[in-house]
C-alpha cells in the first residue's frame, strides 16, 4: 500500500484546517481498537450533511459516520488523486 508515514490521523474537530475536505477523493485506514476486528481500507470522499459529517465509498455504495467509527476504529486518511494514485 503507501507508506505509513503518508497517512494522517482523521480529527473531525479541525478537519476544515486539517483535512480532509468535503469532496476531496481520500483512502480511509480503519485500524481495529479490538483484536475482534480487521483492518479496512475504504477509498471514498468526506461530506456534510446537515453538521454531520459522513464518508461517501466508492464502490460500496455505503455512507459511514466517521464519528461512529471511532469508537471501534483508529482512523487515518490519506488523500488521492482523481486518477487512482497517491498525491506526491
Amino acid at each position: 500500500m503507501w507508506s505509513a508515514e503518508r497517512w494522517q490521523p482523521l480529527d473531525l474537530r479541525r478537519r476544515g484546517e486539517l483535512g480532509p475536505y468535503d469532496g476531496e477523493l481520500i483512502a480511509l485506514h480503519l485500524i481495529p481498537k479490538m483484536q475482534a476486528r480487521s483492518e479496512r481500507y475504504l477509498v471514498g470522499r468526506m461530506e456534510v450533511c446537515r453538521g454531520r459529517t459522513y464518508f461517501t465509498g466508492i464502490g460500496s455504495g455505503g455512507t459511514l459516520a466517521p464519528a461512529e467509527l471511532r469508537k471501534h476504529y483508529e482512523l487515518r486518511w490519506l488523500q488521492l488523486q482523481e486518477d487512482g494514485g497517491a498525491s506526491p
